[in-house]
């Protein structure tokens, strides 16, 4: 999980990949470098020793990372976004 905020990291800000929400604009030095990585296939579901690669995490902002956990099955990251009216960018 590391190397995806890495990855990220190296092309800008870390930003919420639904909402676009950054944890460094809104609360400066404090909020620097923290993203929550989300696993885009539910651990629970992979077969012991599959290795996770950096295309099945997601970079998300605290509230988006909730909303992905509120159902059983997992919802698509397009899906959440188009639910929400008004996102950062």
């Amino acid at each position: 999980m590391r190397e995806k905020r890495k990855a990220a990291a190296a092309t800008g800000a870390l930003a919420c990949e639904v909402c676009g929400f950054d944890f460094e604009a809104a609360y400066g030095g404090l909020g620097a470098g923290y993203i929550e990585v989300h696993h885009t296939k539910p651990v629970h579901m992979l077969t012991p020793g599959t290795k996770t690669k950096l295309a099945d995490l997601a970079l998300l902002c605290a509230n988006c990372h909730r909303m992905m956990h509120r159902k059983q099955s997992p919802i698509d990251l397009e899906l959440l976004g188009n639910l929400i009216p008004e996102k950062v960018n």
